[in-house]
């Protein structure tokens, strides 16, 4: 058999790792594919790994703008993909004319009214209506459906489906580059916070921020430092709640999108983890700070839960006083930190990339087979 992935839109970021990591992982043979074929812009082709039954394939459009991406799909990709392939991958929730399909949701955002509304009236959330609606389509042509976690395909199917699909629940895994056992010692003087993650509406970097100086009011010695990529308006908004209060603004530390390999050394020099996003399918960043032994605090959502389960404290992230109330409590609580940083490093350890891709490569063998 042969396997097809379609991978228009993976660009950056998670899309990209789990496409590498699963190819990387991946023992195709051992499911009767003898060969896989990837259709990708050339950037995330370069970054993948090489093997004699991996064969890639672009075009020019794929490496233009979305428009023409968009339109290789429609009328580019079904010629291509016809006569050659068994099943078709399409990780990105693409609307393609294949069948049969198995597609992937990695983006709850175009399903929450409430995180779409964030973006007021602009670009990202036209986009994120319009992905809300070509996923959707994608959802019900599709043969079966990956998920990431429980969490999110009773929210998926509660929202926008009339039907449950043939669906299965996949993981990500971890790198085991971040695997560090908890540490026993006793807190530093200073306080040190960490954030990982892009800057964003839905991220509330600034009610950590918020909640930082709430503390540093108190008397506590801490320090944030934030971790990632910018969306300028949400950027424009952590910057305002920088300057309420200058004269504090130096216990805050911004640090753009850092190199991959440099990110295990970041979560090493970290005493506490903060995670405020409340829209997420399934969180790499959350899952690298529960490999690197930190104890956790973690916006309350559903899907976060599915992973972090115990081995964290929640707050809403919606409220800084909140996310205040939680990090003070576990400053204070050495027995709380060590509990669920020791829970939270064990739990990581099941998440596993080559467990990631044994699932993924016998789901679709068994839809190919069934079709």
């Amino acid at each position: 058999m042969v396997l097809g992935i379609e991978a228009s839109n993976i660009l950056a970021g998670g899309g990209v790792v789990h496409l590498k990591e699963l190819l990387r992982h991946a023992k195709p043979a051992e499911h009767d594919f003898e060969l896989v074929i990837v259709w990708a812009p050339q950037t995330t082709l370069n970054q993948l790994p090489d093997f004699e039954w991996l064969e890639k394939q672009s075009h020019p459009w794929l490496n233009r703008s979305i428009f023409f991406r968009i339109l290789w799909l429609k009328f580019i990709f079904p010629k291509a993909a016809k006569h050659k392939i068994d099943v078709l991958f399409s990780p990105g929730g693409n609307v393609v004319s294949f069948y049969p399909t198995v597609t992937m949701c990695q983006n709850l955002l175009p399903f929450d009214a409430k995180e779409r509304n964030l973006y007021g009236f602009s670009l990202m959330r036209l986009r994120l209506n319009i992905l809300r609606y070509t996923q959707t389509r994608a959802f019900r042509k599709a043969k079966g459906i990956i998920f990431l976690t429980a969490s999110s395909i009773y929210y998926v199917f509660g929202k926008s489906l009339n039907n449950k699909k043939n669906t299965v629940i996949i993981p990500h895994g971890i790198n085991p580059v971040f695997f560090r056992k908890p540490s026993s010692d006793a807190m530093k003087k200073t306080i040190k916070l960490l954030y990982v993650s892009i800057v964003d509406v839905y991220k509330h970097q600034w009610n950590v921020v918020e909640a930082v100086f709430g503390l540093l009011k108190k008397g506590y010695d801490i320090e944030l430092t934030l971790v990632g990529g910018v969306y300028q308006p949400a950027w424009k908004k952590l910057k305002r709640a920088l300057n309420l209060h200058p004269d504090q603004a130096h216990k805050i530390t911004y640090l753009p999108a850092v190199p991959y390999e440099e990110l295990s050394f970041i979560y090493q020099s970290a005493d506490i983890f903060v995670f405020a996003s409340s829209c997420e399918t399934f969180s790499l960043v959350l899952l690298e700070a529960m490999s690197s032994g930190l104890p956790i605090a973690c916006a309350d959502r559903d899907t976060l839960k599915d992973t972090l389960g115990d081995a964290g404290v929640y707050f809403d992230p919606y409220d800084a006083d909140s996310i205040e109330q939680t990090i003070e409590k576990l400053v204070n609580d050495k027995s709380t930190r060590e509990k669920i940083s020791i829970e939270a490093y064990t739990k990581s350890q099941s998440y596993s990339w080559s467990v990631c891709a044994e699932h993924t490569f016998l789901y679709l063998s068994k839809i190919a087979k069934g079709n």
